[in-house]
Formats: structure tokens, C-alpha cells, sequence
């Protein structure tokens, strides 16, 4: 039987790299989330190459999408899940909480907070069908409390220290059903979204973001050098990509 991941926001960026690398490994099975499947052009020629992608619809920031979501998963993972990775995300940051306005803040935590919620709320059923039993939410550094830098992203750090929050009450929750729950962060990954973060910022914190940033490749590669390693010792806890730990 194949060990089966589910990853949100798979059509481009790091999603796509981790689908990508993810396809490469026999016995495995990707279910991917898109928001249109016609768009997703290179998911859709990605599963005719490998055989082992499916594409199911799914707007993590929409009620209506996420209700839509178990009759897909019927159909496509029966047998159940053995990885949830959380990864779809919207960022729009660099306000100042003085500044961001009203729609800025619902639609992060919409998005990068209650989207996921619900999500593992429809998945929970099939991820106990499995012994793997493991659970990554996609974060950022920038929700981290401990280890905060001096640069305000407003709702985008907020709704991913709450995402945060929320790996971390379901690592006490789901303990006693040996699920693995733990945060992590990608890197500075040269994506869409990042050249559109960089544009924004002041100009003399450019290089320095430049010099941070690693590919989706890259990221997607460590991210599962990180969930292959594992142990139910690892729940609860916030990791960065290259394996160290984050401080909440």
C-alpha cells in the first residue's frame, strides 16, 4: 500500500517543488490541492508523467470548498492518509499594525489560520485509518515570539504565530493517538510571492533577504529531510528547514 501525502497549495512555489520531489519516490501517493485544476498546467502535466498525482479542488479560505472536500477524498485516499502538509498560505505583509487595514487581518487568519483548521478537521477521519499519523503545518519564522526580527508583517506574523499556537495544542490533543504534530518553516524561499515581498521592502534590507533566500528546490528537499525523520519524540515542536529548532 502507498504511503499516501496531502499537501494544500500544491499548483506553485514550495507546494509545487514538494509535490515535485514528492513524485519521484516509488510507492508513493500525492494528492494535491488546487483552487481551479484546469489552471494548474503543471500539476496536471506532472501526474500524466508520474501516475502518481492526484489533483483535487480545494480553497482552504472557503467554507464551501472545505465542506466540498471529503467527497473528493472518498474517492481518492480510501484507504486513508498517512501525511497532512499544510502549505497553502496567504501573504500580503509589510503594514504596520497602525496601517494594515480591517480586510488585511481577516484574510490571513481566514487563510493561514482557520483554513488549515478545518482542513484538519475533514482529514482527521483518514489519517487514523493510518499508523504514520503525521500532521506539518507550514509556518514562518515570523510567527516566532522568541526569536522575533525587527520587521513588521503585521496579519502575516500574527496568523502564523496562531497557526503556531494551533500545532501546539494538537500535539497535546492528538499525543495519546501517536500522531506527530510540529511547525515548520520553509527558509527564505525565492518564490512569486517573495520577488513581490522584496519589491516592497526598503532597499537596503534587499541584499540581505537575497543573500537568505534558497529555491523551492532546495526547501522542498529539506522540508522532507525534516517530515521523513520524524519521531513521535519530534511532536510538538517548531523546526526550521536545515533542522533546528525555532523557539515559539
Amino acid at each position: 500500500m502507498p504511503e499516501v501525502y496531502f499537501i494544500t497549495g500544491a499548483n506553485r512555489g514550495i507546494g509545487y517543488a514538494v509535490v515535485e520531489e514528492l513524485s519521484k519516490r516509488s510507492n508513493v501517493k500525492i494528492i494535491a490541492t488546487v483552487r481551479s485544476i484546469e489552471k494548474a498546467e503543471n500539476l496536471i502535466s506532472l501526474k500524466n508523467k508520474t501516475g502518481n498525482v492526484e489533483l483535487v479542488t480545494l480553497d482552504v479560505s472557503s467554507e464551501e470548498s472545505v465542506d466540498a472536500l471529503d467527497e473528493q477524498l472518498q474517492k481518492v485516499a480510501p484507504d486513508g492518509i498517512d501525511v497532512y502538509i499544510s502549505n497553502a498560505a496567504y501573504v500580503d505583509c509589510l503594514y504596520t499594525v497602525k496601517d494594515a487595514p480591517r480586510r488585511i487581518w481577516i484574510d490571513h487568519y481566514k487563510t493561514n489560520v482557520l483554513g488549515p483548521i478545518l482542513v484538519y478537521q475533514v482529514l482527521y477521519p483518514y489519517l487514523v485509518k493510518k499508523e504514520t499519523r503525521k500532521i506539518i503545518f507550514i509556518s514562518s519564522s515570523s510567527g516566532s515570539m522568541g526569536s522575533y526580527f525587527p520587521l513588521s508583517t503585521s496579519a502575516y506574523g500574527q496568523s502564523k504565530a496562531a497557526l503556531n499556537y494551533t500545532g501546539k495544542e494538537l500535539s497535546s490533543e492528538l499525543q495519546a493517538e501517536n500522531f506527530t504534530v510540529i511547525s515548520l518553516h520553509p527558509g527564505v524561499v525565492a518564490t512569486e510571492a517573495a520577488e513581490e515581498f522584496k519589491a516592497k521592502l526598503n532597499p537596503d534590507l534587499v541584499p540581505l533577504i537575497e543573500q537568505m533566500s534558497i529555491t523551492p528546490a532546495a526547501s522542498a528537499i529539506k522540508q522532507l529531510e525534516i517530515i521523513d525523520g520524524l519521531t513521535k519524540e519530534s511532536t510538538g515542536k517548531f523546526f526550521s528547514y536545515e533542522g533546528s529548532e525555532i523557539p515559539w
